[in-house]
């Protein structure tokens, strides 16, 4: 996929701009790594991508050269202004002033294939991945820029030393896959970490489907927040530990395992029997 690159520094310069450290702004300058997110995403007439933290537009440019519709949602004024002044001339790009994390992507995919696509803040990236998580079942596909450390914990398999609640919340509703491992020389300003780019598609049907989602959330929490304990123990905040014991034995699960050895199955399991 081919598409008009423009370096950002040079747009920075071209609107008098610098980048802004309480933003998180650290613009992607590798041509061949925009083109390559671009490809996860697979624009296409027909599809709708909601680019979160749009910036400069440079992955904007990528994913309107595939012929899709791009909403292109920024909160940062003066980057709001310089997309504006590029794209609203027309050719199927709208710029939104909104704060992503509070942006509704669930409505945002109304009546058409919708995908998500961006460069999360790294400040924001917990509150963005739930957001984006809890509407996947109306996405097609989101694919996301995260810090190393946190895509590998996306990913983690259980019984492995990254596997966590967030392994857990993302694997329930998501297939998750690293697509993409990106340097920190591939930006400007160069972060002080490496980043990678990890694409989710809605599970059919979702490992955790059918149940209540926050009761599940409040499981998986209490599991991982003591993670060295064992589950009879680990989970004592939420009901008393004759009950814990009895529901883990229900769902087949050994009370004195760890919160790290158990599946998403099994933490479905376990949100059925756990009153």
């Amino acid at each position: 996929m081919t598409s008009a690159f423009e370096d950002p520094r040079a747009a920075l310069r071209r609107h008098g701009l610098r980048p802004r450290r309480p933003f998180g702004q650290n613009f992607l300058v590798d041509r061949s790594v925009v083109e390559r997110i671009a490809a996860a995403v697979g624009p296409r007439p027909g599809l709708r991508i909601v680019e979160i933290g749009a910036g400069l537009g440079t992955l904007t440019r990528a994913l309107q050269a595939g012929g899709s519709a791009v909403v292109a949602i920024e909160r940062e004024r003066d980057m709001v202004r310089a997309l504006r002044a590029d794209f609203e001339a027309g050719g199927g790009v709208t710029v939104m002033e909104v704060d992503a994390v509070t942006f509704d992507y669930r409505a945002a995919a109304t009546g058409s294939p919708t995908a998500v696509a961006g460069n999360l803040p790294y400040n924001l990236t917990g509150p963005l991945l739930g957001a984006i998580v809890d509407s996947i079942d109306a996405l097609v596909a989101a694919v996301v820029m995260v810090q190393r450390e946190v895509a590998e914990r996306m990913v983690a398999a259980p019984g492995s030393r990254t596997y966590g609640a967030l392994s857990v919340m993302v694997q329930a509703r998501c297939d998750a896959e690293v697509v993409l491992e990106v340097p920190p020389d591939a930006f400007y300003p160069a972060p002080e970490v490496h980043s990678m780019v990890v694409r989710l598609v809605p599970s059919r049907p979702p490992r955790i489907g059918g149940r209540d989602w926050e009761k599940v959330r409040r499981i998986v929490r209490a599991a991982f927040a003591q993670r060295r304990k064992k589950l009879r123990n680990a989970l004592r905040s939420l009901a008393p530990q004759e009950l814990v014991e009895a529901s883990l034995t229900r769902a087949g699960i050994d009370p004195s395992r760890r919160a790290e050895t158990l599946s998403v199955e099994d933490f479905a399991r376990l949100a059925d029997e756990l009153g």
